[in-house]
């Protein structure tokens, strides 16, 4: 780094001076700062007061790196690119804010520190948040490689009884869970959110294992005691996969044999004609999804026309359409097995979430 520093400075002494604030705050991480050190060492090379904002709470420090009074730090401006009172400042984590109280013209490298300072706040309250604590025990806990010497750990501090079955609850990752302990988890579908509530795995699904929040769609996990509860979340996630607009939540114990079809359809390369077929359907006729779930668990036809709110001889006209186009006939009971298996595996290859 210092060489880099040296054979940029001949060349551009902007981008050395940037690299020397990289390298900086890098060390500071490294050595473990506290966060008033990081942010006395922004205040000290910006010239300027710095102050951060986190959780309720704020700190400034004046240019000489000596902690001051709240001042700027009350009040918020509308710029999302300034801190409060419109200094500029940085984000960091979750719902962080860092500034420096620069008036007038930004310096060159006001940006930069702002960024670094930012980066670095943002490790050192992940490492000394309860909150952050809490979402790697739950990462650990439902991580199928992990020992299980550490899962057993991590169940002991988000306080799960050993011997006793819970659920993993699998809901889309934009879901805000404030009193919850939870963790995104990439997978193959996007970013989801994990969570395991405390109370025991009940037979049935129920809001008291969905906490307030929890977002429009969920899937709830196998019962496991602790030591097993990865089981848990491949199949809560299975499960959430496995929602739809008719159907937000979705209990794992009620897909029964779809578990396993569900787990040979991730690794097969096939596509049954079935689902190459239902496919080309609600490409072309996207109002024809809702219909199809519908039907592949009502009891009849006039039940379907009462939920999707048609006319029973319209619903008639387009299973009869729908039953040609996709081969099969829709009105018999071999015919809702197939379509049902087609529709399993539609939101299987389609499911996606993001953050």
């Amino acid at each position: 780094m210092q060489g880099l520093v040296w054979r940029l400075k001949a060349l551009d002494p902007e981008a050395s001076e940037s690299l020397k604030v990289i390298a900086y705050f890098d060390a500071l991480v490294d050595g473990d700062a506290s966060a008033q050190v990081l942010l006395s060492g922004a205040a000290v090379l910006s010239g300027c007061t710095a102050g951060y904002a986190v959780d309720g709470k704020s700190l400034r420090v004046d240019a000489s790196g000596t902690r001051t009074g709240p001042g700027a730090s009350e009040g918020s401006g509308s710029d999302s690119a300034k801190g409060p009172d419109g200094w500029p400042g940085h984000d960091f984590g979750a719902g962080g804010r860092v500034w420096i109280e620069r008036s007038g013209t930004a310096f060159v490298n006001d940006e930069m520190i702002l960024e670094r300072v930012a980066i670095a706040l943002g490790i050192f309250f992940d490492r000394t948040s309860p909150v952050a604590a809490s979402r790697r025990a739950v990462e650990v806990l439902i991580d199928a490689m992990a020992p299980l010497d550490r899962r057993m750990d991590a169940a002991a501090m988000l306080r799960l009884d050993r011997d006793t079955a819970y659920r993993v609850v699998a809901v889309p990752a934009s879901a805000e869970l404030r009193t919850t302990p939870s963790a995104v988890i990439f997978t193959v579908v996007g970013p989801v959110r994990a969570f395991v509530p405390r109370v025991p795995a009940t037979p049935q699904l129920g809001d008291a294992q969905l906490p307030a929040g929890a977002g429009s769609r969920s899937g709830v996990g196998l019962a496991m005691e602790p030591g097993v509860l990865h089981r848990s979340w491949a199949s809560a996630l299975l499960a959430l996969r496995l929602t739809s607009e008719r159907q937000p939540r979705q209990l794992a114990d009620d897909l029964g044999g779809l578990l396993v079809l569900a787990e040979a359809a991730d690794s097969s390369a096939y596509q049954t004609p079935d689902l190459t077929a239902l496919t080309r359907l609600v490409t072309q006729h996207p109002k024809a999804l809702r219909l199809l779930e519908s039907l592949a668990s009502a009891n009849s036809l006039r039940a379907v026309a009462d939920e999707v709110g048609l006319h029973h001889s319209s619903v008639q006209a387009r299973v009869a359409d729908y039953s040609t186009e996709l081969g099969f006939d829709l009105r018999t009971a071999p015919g809702r097995v197939r379509l049902s298996l087609a529709l399993t595996l539609h939101k299987l290859a389609t499911t996606t979430f993001a953050l």
